[in-house]
């Protein structure tokens, strides 16, 4: 074994400690190139992103904000010469410079801490997000509510796949409406949308002081409150719908109610898509078609929140959607997908995104 070959071995069984420099050789053909990595992580930390980085599959890898062509050199890395023993060995993989690694570190390090007891620790920023709280299921529907229409998305947390957008359009329907009328909606509605194990809506906005003396302003917010509501009871009372109340059907159980449906703040996805400008919203068609093709050009992808996979059919019928309808449609998957990078993957990304951008406004 030459002398070169054995000072390679030797720096490749170093581990890697403190505020330690670490270098790694690299035979080239004409030349031996030094690569340095200065690290803060403990070993703890450390064995914690190289078992995220050798146990992960590409969805799971997604999460931690990594586009899609560096999670396969990861992989074809790994796949020629075995798992990761160091974060040296990660620093050869092509397209892995110091501050991508250093980034994707924080992001596994910072996903999900727990306590002494092993309690999830809910960071501060997150606090407060969704009502009641949660600790996650698998799948989501996101239902936005607008004076246009409602939207709904299902998003599986398996490959944050989108299996489900659809909506239903308020253009034909009267001004103002009797509570009879709403509640034969809302039932409209509920037999339209897919199962899911819990529902996301957006919490209610409040009508500004300049609209409170607008009748129609006025009229048109307690329609939306009514349907809301006639929707929350609608869901959790429906044997469909609620996946307790079928157990208790089935297995003649005694009567019990569970919540499902669940409220994340108002303005959170607007803010998170910076589609928020001071206080009012404003159109989100680059944002979300931004989101639909994610799947598609992962390494063009600026958006502050994991990259989703869509089925073809519905990213072809959004496509053929009037701007309004896209506009509709995208609220609900902008809903969806917030709640899933902020409350279920509490993606590092999408908290410091949400955190600075409320800074600003």
């Amino acid at each position: 074994m030459s002398i070169l070959t054995r000072r390679i071995s030797l720096i490749h069984t170093l581990s890697i400690y403190g505020n330690q420099t670490v270098k790694c050789f690299v035979n080239t053909m004409n030349a031996t190139e030094i690569l340095t990595f200065k690290t803060n992580f403990t070993i703890e930390e450390q064995e914690k992103i190289l078992n995220t980085l050798n146990d992960s599959d590409s969805g799971e890898l997604s999460r931690f904000h990594i586009s899609k062509n560096r999670i396969k050199n990861l992989q074809n890395w790994k796949y020629k010469k075995g798992p990761f023993r160091t974060l040296n060995d990660v620093l050869e993989v092509e397209g892995l410079g110091e501050k991508v690694l250093e980034k994707i570190c924080h992001n596994i390090i910072t996903e999900n801490k727990v306590d002494n007891n092993g309690n999830t620790v809910v960071s501060k920023r997150l606090k407060q997000l969704i009502t009641p709280p949660i600790d996650g299921s698998m799948q989501k529907i996101g239902i936005h509510l607008a004076s246009m229409g409602i939207s709904w998305a299902k998003l599986y947390r398996d490959q944050n796949k989108v299996t489900d957008w659809d909506y239903e359009d308020f253009s034909s329907l009267p001004k103002k409406m009797l509570p009879a009328d709403t509640f034969k909606l809302a039932l409209k509605v509920l037999h339209k949308l897919p199962t899911a194990d819990i529902y996301i809506l957006e919490g209610n906005h409040t009508i500004s002081p300049q609209n409170i003396s607008q009748s129609a302003s006025v009229s048109l917010y307690t329609q939306h409150l009514e349907l809301s509501s006639m929707l929350i009871a609608l869901i959790n009372t429906s044997v469909q719908h609620n996946s307790v109340l079928q157990e208790v059907e089935n297995n003649k159980m005694q009567q019990y109610m569970e919540n499902k449906v669940f409220h994340l703040r108002a303005k959170v996805p607007a803010r998170l898509f910076r589609t928020l400008v001071g206080t009012e919203k404003v159109a989100a068609l680059t944002a979300v078609s931004q989101l639909v093709k994610s799947d598609e050009a992962s390494d063009d992808f600026l958006l502050p929140c994991t990259p989703i996979s869509i089925e073809d059919n519905l990213r072809h019928a959004f496509l053929a959607k009037s701007s309004a309808n896209k506009e509709l449609l995208g609220q609900a998957l902008m809903l969806v997908v917030s709640f899933m990078d902020l409350c279920i993957y509490k993606n590092p990304t999408s908290i410091s995104a949400l955190s600075s951008n409320k800074a600003k406004s």
